[in-house]
């Protein structure tokens, strides 16, 4: 005894049929985003002497997007570099007990650079760097009070002048730089 006649056999065949068509249709149009990114980026996964590397790539002209460095041994920090137009834009470092530290860095005319500095997990960029174009430091300032001051060098110590005195600088236990008490250092 069958419980499908020949004309009942090929109508539930075609029934079938007809749902994997769909179905592969289905996952073809929900997978689309993923078949467009496998042709936009290249994913490549490095690892060379403890250090782990993930980079994200246009496919086209092989310029990073996206850096991720793993150095894996707690000390030294994580790194996760942006890129845009295949030029390093962003630092971000990762660090154990403490908060990220961010680097922008801002490209001028001829290849002079600004770096802005977050360090110890401010509530705002307190540190900046230029540098000319042979990649020499041109300038180091840092944020204190709410306004920029320029470092000056005495004695071989690095220090602001705060209203016409000169303090030298210190790290606090964040690693961010403040100001000792006044000195006259010339």
């Amino acid at each position: 005894m069958t419980i499908f006649t020949p004309c009942k056999r090929w109508l539930f065949i075609a029934l079938l049929l007809l749902a994997n068509v769909g179905f592969i249709c289905w996952v073809w149009f929900d997978t689309a985003d993923i078949r467009f990114a496998a042709k936009e980026f290249k994913f490549a996964n490095y690892y060379t002497n403890g250090v782990a590397c993930i980079v994200i790539q246009e496919a086209k002209t092989r310029k990073p997007l996206l850096t991720s460095w793993d150095f894996g041994d707690g000390i030294k920090p994580g790194e996760m570099s942006y890129f845009f137009q295949g030029t390093n834009i962003l630092n971000i470092y990762l660090t154990k007990n403490h908060p990220p530290t961010y680097k922008f860095i801002f490209h001028g005319l001829e290849k002079s650079e600004v770096w802005w500095f977050n360090m110890g997990g401010g509530e705002s960029f307190n540190e900046r760097a230029s540098y000319d174009t042979n990649g020499n430091l041109s300038n180091f300032e840092i944020l204190y009070d709410n306004t920029w001051y320029t470092t000056e060098k005495r004695n071989g110590k690095n220090g602001i002048i705060v209203n016409s005195q000169w303090h030298q600088l210190t790290s606090d236990t964040n690693g961010m730089l403040t100001i000792e008490a006044p000195t006259n250092a010339p």
